[in-house]
This record gives C-alpha cells, sequence and structure tokens, in this order.
C-alpha cells in the first residue's frame, strides 16, 4: 500500500477536481465516492474503482468490527494521514475513506423499456438530495429503472452519498422525451403524469396492473403542461386538510409505493 502525504499529489488533486467539477467528472468518466457504506458497496457491486484512499484509523475501526474492504488491486489503494481526509471530505465528520469510481456502464435505456415494466421518470429535479432520496427509494421498492430528464448531475456527490449505494443496483438512466416516450408507446408502457390538480385521477384509483411510467416534475414547478401533456393520464395525490404540496422525494415515494403494489 503506498502513502500519500502531500494534498498536491496528482491522484488527491484528481479527487478534487472530480469533486467540485461536473463538466470535470463527464469528461473525464470518473466520480468520488467517500464512506465506508459506498466504498463497500461499490466493490461489492463489482464498480471498476480507479483508486481507494483510505486512513490508518479507518482501518483499525473496520478491523475491530471484522470487516475488511475486498480490494483486489492493492497498487490502487493508497494510505492517507487524518489531516489529509480532513481536506478530502466534503462531510462534517470523515470517516478516512475516500474512492475514485469509473462512471457506471448500465444498459442503454431502449433495452430497459419491456412491456408490462414499472419505471419512473424524473424531469428537471436539481436538488441533489432529493434525486438521490428518489433513487434510494425506487431501489427499496423495485422500481425497474429510474430515467432522468435534465435533471442535476447524477454523479454529484451529494446525489452519490444520498443514494446509499443504491446507485450501484439500480438503473439509473439519462434520456430525452423526443426518444423515450416513442419507446413506451412502441412498448405498450402507459404514461402516467403526477400533478396537483384536482381533477386529475387519484393515485389509489390507478390502475398500474399493466405497469406504467410515472413522471415528476420540478420541486418548485411540477410539470409544464407541454410535458404533462405527452402522458397518457394525469395523476394526483388527494391531499387532506390544509397540505397542498408535498417534497419532490416525498411525493416520488408515495407514487412508487402505490405503482409497485
Amino acid at each position: 500500500m503506498q502513502e500519500i502525504t502531500s494534498k498536491d499529489n496528482p491522484n488527491i488533486r484528481l479527487y478534487q477536481k472530480l469533486l467540485s467539477g461536473k463538466k470535470y467528472r463527464r469528461e473525464n468518466g470518473m466520480f468520488t465516492l467517500e464512506g465506508v457504506r459506498l466504498v463497500a458497496d461499490a466493490i461489492a457491486e463489482n464498480a471498476e474503482l480507479h483508486s481507494v484512499f483510505v486512513t490508518e484509523n479507518c482501518l483499525e475501526r473496520l478491523s475491530q468490527h471484522g470487516e475488511a474492504l475486498n480490494f483486489q488491486d492493492r497498487e490502487r489503494v493508497f494510505l492517507i494521514s487524518d489531516e489529509l481526509a480532513d481536506k478530502m471530505s466534503a462531510t462534517e465528520n470523515s470517516q478516512g475513506i475516500f474512492a475514485i469510481c469509473r462512471t457506471l456502464d448500465k444498459p442503454l435505456f431502449s433495452d430497459t423499456i419491456k412491456n408490462g415494466g414499472k419505471y419512473l421518470l424524473l424531469h428537471s429535479l436539481q436538488d441533489p438530495g432529493n434525486l438521490g432520496t428518489v433513487i434510494r427509494t425506487a431501489d427499496a421498492v423495485g422500481v425497474d429503472a429510474v430515467f432522468l430528464a435534465d435533471c442535476c448531475d447524477l454523479y454529484n456527490p451529494k446525489v452519490v452519498r444520498s443514494t446509499m449505494g443504491s446507485l450501484f443496483r439500480l438503473n439509473v438512466s439519462e434520456v430525452k422525451f423526443d426518444e423515450v416516450f416513442p419507446l413506451f408507446e412502441k412498448r405498450g408502457v402507459p404514461t402516467f403524469a403526477a400533478v396537483i390538480d384536482p381533477d386529475a385521477v387519484s393515485l389509489t384509483e390507478c390502475d398500474f396492473s399493466k405497469g406504467g411510467a410515472v413522471l415528476i416534475g420540478n420541486e418548485g414547478n411540477g410539470l409544464p403542461r407541454e410535458v404533462s401533456s405527452m402522458c397518457s393520464e394525469r395523476v394526483t395525490i388527494k391531499m387532506q386538510g390544509n397540505v397542498n404540496s408535498l417534497n419532490a422525494a416525498m411525493a416520488a415515494g408515495i407514487i412508487m409505493w402505490e405503482l409497485m403494489k
């Protein structure tokens, strides 16, 4: 295991650039991971890791709990100091372990959409925490895939952390409406626009027995009319009392629960 002591080391500089730059992540096809859970999940799911950085204290804690990082390429594991870990960390309390991961190789969305499948299509979600939570929930309830149209960067560190490892297990793809909607129609997948509209069909009365793709819009503005009109049906969560809106991730969770019944 090689030791890195300087923040100016090329591998550390690469990590920092990937951490802060969406354009740099896209150009290089890599993103960052921080924390034991994420690095362990990446290894378990056979994600391609470019490098791992870990402190002595982190290794000792793992050993005390009978855990180990089964990372085969030991030449790409670097030992770093606690001080360097604190400089690298994007969280308040560093766990002392980081990694650079290659962009995930997911199936083409055109190969993913099947008759009877159940999907989530997100339009213009901009909050990384919301996006990560939706992906994590979709993984938990068994949604077949999540498609992103004009959303925030899937590999934003906050998105990656919020998925809690689900990013490695669930099929998540970026799509364009003019490509994905014809495929939904061709494969016989009904489409549903989630809206705040008392005249829309109540979510609990929706028939998802033949599968479906539910379209959820931006946190503040929802779905534009021209987007919702592309769907075969408009659905809404009928709310009680004085509640008239929900957080996007919370609404998506309720919708996915009904979709997967």
